[in-house]
């Protein structure tokens, strides 16, 4: 967990100079006026860049840039390239250990290195990318209304130009750094060292640089004094003009109204105190109206100081909000579940199950088997990493209790590692956090996708993508694993 956040910190940095939108901006120019041309050229820069930041940024900018880059282009419905898209980033995200969290779980549960798990996988997916894209271009999205033969695109000198890039150094910076710790992770994983120790240090420097940029082109504060309690309250702060262009992330509520606390002056004709020790009805709920001004005027203080900070460092802050924390309860109350399951014994029954599919149908219906199921369990047991965390101990329970050769174990790991990611482009959008996320992006955009629509459009190419990957994953274990039994 401490990777994957360190990366995110480090992949949505990047993000926010502006780097990934100005990226798509210079390969729609690329493309010219050919729409088939440029679903090609999009496909594989979302392909790309989902191989080297993970579908979660994939998803964030790029779902942004084609809401408007078709809407420019007169593209209605944009239903063909929002689904290249996804079905591209969440592909692409199989490749590398670091480029989401199932991957994670596999490589930790079995020790497998950076290399030996991308070299793996590499070839599976670049099947299952190739074989892929004729499903899309011709056969779902053949309509000319949906990629027209030609293109007139008028894109503005600001969204097409170097204005795009909002923070050039910090994108130079952040590309420099991500493939250092890219470079160093797969150069040390063979030789048993912690993770985590070679990509949180890279995640504080890019912390410390966004900090000092944030400081550095901070705005100053316009305060205001409150004549009752003499304390500063910020009057304007334009986190908006501090934000990454295209960004929306959660901005201060700075028109909530400030509490104020004045010191009660006793009245000289007031009725004197009563004697110690006693208090009167009258006076018991004074106390208790103090207390509960006194811990809300607190409250008050604090979400000021939280506005202050923000104010001073939007871009720390902004990365911070999409920072994906809560997968962190939520895996380890996953792996509570599943070790629960397995104390009940229901872990070893299925791996029961799992041998005796095996010995019917051999190394070719454990990889297709598992792919399978790993593709289903995704819709249903809370995205694809509690798919991911439950499968993989039922291979655990089932490699460590049955005689399995290492070529069907191979296949039935690889194929989870397969179906764990493409599992997210097949039924349902709750199949994986990037499906939700995607979703709640086109909303935002006036672009609504229907369960039924991205159920139907989904599974041709999830089929035809398990199909090829999961073939050459059997002729890569048959290869490599020839020698063993």
């Amino acid at each position: 967990m401490a990777l994957f956040i360190s990366l995110a910190y480090i992949s949505i940095s990047l993000d926010f100079t502006g780097l990934l939108r100005f990226s798509a901006f210079w390969v729609a120019r690329k493309g010219g006026s050919s729409g088939q041309l440029l679903y090609l050229y999009l496909y594989a820069f979302f392909l790309i860049c989902g191989v080297m930041v993970g579908n979660d940024p994939v998803i964030l900018s790029g779902t942004a840039f084609l809401a408007y880059f078709t809407r420019v282009s007169g593209i209605a419905p944009p239903t063909a390239w929002i689904f290249a898209q996804f079905t591209a980033a969440n592909m692409a995200s199989v490749v590398l250990v670091s480029s989401n969290p199932t991957n994670l779980v596999l490589s930790g549960a079995y020790g497998l290195s950076f290399i030996k798990y991308t070299v793996r996988v590499i070839l599976p997916f670049l099947a299952g990318a190739v074989f892929v894209y004729p499903i899309l271009a011709f056969a779902l999205f053949r309509s000319p209304r949906l990629i027209p033969p030609s293109l007139d695109i008028e894109l503005s000198e600001q969204e097409s130009g170097n204005q795009t890039l909002v923070d050039k150094n910090g994108a130079i910076f952040g590309s420099v750094l991500l493939l250092i710790t890219l470079a160093v992770l797969v150069g040390t994983s063979t030789v048993g060292v912690p993770v985590w120790e070679v990509t949180v240090p890279p995640a504080v420097v890019m912390l410390l640089r966004d900090a000092f940029h944030d400081w550095r082109h901070r705005q100053p504060i316009v305060f205001q004094r409150n004549r009752a309690t003499e304390e500063p309250i910020p009057r304007e702060i334009p986190l908006a003009e501090l934000s990454p262009a295209g960004q929306t992330d959660r901005k201060p509520d700075l028109d909530a109204p400030t509490i104020q606390v004045q010191e009660q002056v006793q009245d000289a004709d007031a009725e004197p105190a009563p004697a110690s020790g006693t208090q009167t009805p009258s006076e018991a709920g004074s106390t208790d109206s103090t207390v509960h001004t006194t811990a809300v005027s607190l409250q008050g203080k604090l979400f000021s100081v939280i506005e202050r900070l923000e104010s001073c460092f939007p871009t720390v802050s902004g990365i911070a909000h999409r920072l994906p924390i809560p997968l962190l309860p939520f895996a380890f109350l996953m792996f509570i579940l599943v070790q629960g399951l397995s104390t009940k014994g229901w872990v070893e029954v299925w791996a029961d199950g799992g041998t005796a599919w095996t010995r019917r149908t051999g190394t070719i219906g454990a990889v297709g088997g598992m792919g399978f199921v790993a593709c289903m369990l995704c819709n249903i047991c809370g995205t694809n990493i509690g798919a991911t965390i439950l499968l993989a101990r039922v291979l655990q329970v089932w490699t460590s209790t049955h005689e399995i050769d290492q070529r069907t174990r191979d296949g039935a790991l690889y194929a989870l590692a397969l179906g764990s990611n493409y599992g997210a482009f097949t039924l349902t959008f709750s199949a994986s956090l990037a499906g939700l996320l995607w979703r709640e992006i086109l909303h935002q955009k006036g672009i609504h996708v229907r369960p039924r629509q991205f159920l139907l459009l989904n599974l041709p190419t999830s089929f035809v993508a398990m199909l090829c990957s999961c073939a050459v994953l059997v002729g890569e274990v048959y290869i490599i694993d020839r020698k063993q039994t």
